[in-house]
Formats: structure tokens, sequence, C-alpha cells
């Protein structure tokens, strides 16, 4: 484990850092994950979507531990019996055992099994340690703009950008352009927001680890490669493993 402020990869979009005396966990799916993170101060979820907000997952971790959720979640969690349930939407900031939490914005559908309004789509900058982190949720291939201004705010060490879903990456192309905004983004786009949050280091998360048997779990992992190498930009890509960690310490 590297020493002082670091984030750990536990698969998919789940990720647990390690901030000053502070441990946050984003988006716990599966039980072993949730309990590989080991004990945490907060959990943050980012959208009510099943492998995001999971239920089961959640049961795994300590009562004690401060949940938050987009607005309009609590319902859906209000019986698991956490001692304390925050709902957050983009703006909101909350301060817990030391880590300022500051709710951003994203693009994303809301809806927890059909399109809606709600719950709200969230991601999250945490900042304690002298490390800030930002957690964007899932993204979908709308406007990003709203990224500039999140990277005009904060001094970002390290981005968790998703590069793909459960299908394969022309899937989602695919469907951009027939369909709708294409849920997802690619790997291509996670680089462009990744430009513009102007972070130091770009984690890729979601992918490899829940996808359907439609193409090379490692395909998003190797397109962002190629087009970081060729974009001057591989030495600001840090690809963990399912449980390895990145340092945030700044040089």
């Amino acid at each position: 484990m590297p020493p002082g402020p670091h984030v750990t990869w536990l698969g998919h979009a789940t990720a647990v850092a390690e901030l000053g005396a502070a441990r946050v966990l984003f988006d716990p799916l599966l039980r072993s994950r949730a309990r590989a993170a080991g004990k945490v101060d907060v959990v943050l979820i980012t959208h009510s979507h099943v492998d995001h907000l999971n239920r089961w997952s959640l049961k795994a971790i300590d009562r004690d531990t401060h949940l938050v959720v987009p607005m309009g979640a609590r319902h859906i969690v209000a019986d698991l019996g956490f001692r304390e349930v925050t709902e957050l939407t983009a703006g909101g900031e909350l301060e817990v055992a030391g880590v300022a939490i500051t709710a951003v914005p994203t693009r994303h559908d809301f809806g927890r099994w059909r399109k809606g309004g709600t719950p709200e789509a969230l991601g999250y900058v945490v900042t304690a340690g002298g490390a800030t982190l930002h957690h964007a949720g899932d993204v979908d291939f709308s406007d990003h703009a709203i990224f500039d201004d999140i990277g005009k705010r904060y001094t970002i060490d390290a981005a968790l950008l998703p590069i793909g879903g459960m299908l394969p990456v022309w899937y989602y192309r695919w469907r951009r352009s027939v369909l709708d905004r294409g849920i997802h983004i690619d790997p291509d786009c996670a680089l462009d927001i990744f430009e513009r949050l102007g972070a130091r280091t770009l984690v890729p998360v979601h992918w490899g680890t829940v996808h359907l048997p439609f193409g090379m779990p490692d395909t998003p992992r190797r397109r962002l490669a190629k087009i970081a190498e060729a974009r001057g930009k591989a030495s600001a890509i840090r690809v963990l493993a399912h449980g390895e960690s990145l340092g945030l310490a700044r040089a």
C-alpha cells in the first residue's frame, strides 16, 4: 500500500480512498468487494442504477458508516439501518471525518429501473490529507462542459472515469448514433473529459469487471492506452488491477 493518501480500485466503479485519517468508499458492488474495502467512514453513491446503488452489497458494510446518496434516493436505502443517511444534490457539500465532500454534476440517465428525472445522478470531489479525488460516476455522450467548471474549481490529483460498460465499446458508439446519448462513454471520450478536468492522473474504472460475452473485457483498457499514447498522455494514465492502489501524494 502506498504511504500517504491513496486510492484503491476494487472493480467496476468501486473504489476506496484513504485520505488522511479517513476512508471513503465509492459505489460498492458485490459483498466481497464491500468487505475488502474494510472499515470506512463514509460511503458515496453516485446514482441509483443497481450496479452503483446495490442494496445487497451495502448490507455488507458496517451500519455505523455514514451513507451519502443522491437526492431522491433515500427511500431506496431507508430500511438498511445505516446510522446516518444524507441526500446530496449537485453543489451540495458535507464534511465527514475530516473529508470535504462536494457533490458535482455528471451526465447520465437518472432513473433506477427506467429513464426518469429522479433520483439524481452525481459525481463527487473529495479532499483531505493533502489530496483531491474526483469520481465521475457514470457519464453519457451528452454535453461535457460541466467538467470544465469542475476542473477550474479544483486541483484534482486523480480522476476516476468510466471507460466502458457491460457491453463492448462499439455498442455504446452505435447506440449514440442511432438511439440516444449512448448511456456510457468510450475511452476516447473519457480522455477528453480528463483533459477538461485538468487532473494529474486518470484512473479508468467501469471496465473489465462486469461484462456480457460480446467482446473482450480488456478492449476499453487497450483502446485507452492507444489513444493516450497518440495524444502524448500515456504517462498520465494509471490502469489499476483489482485491489491495486495509486498514491495521491503530490511531489
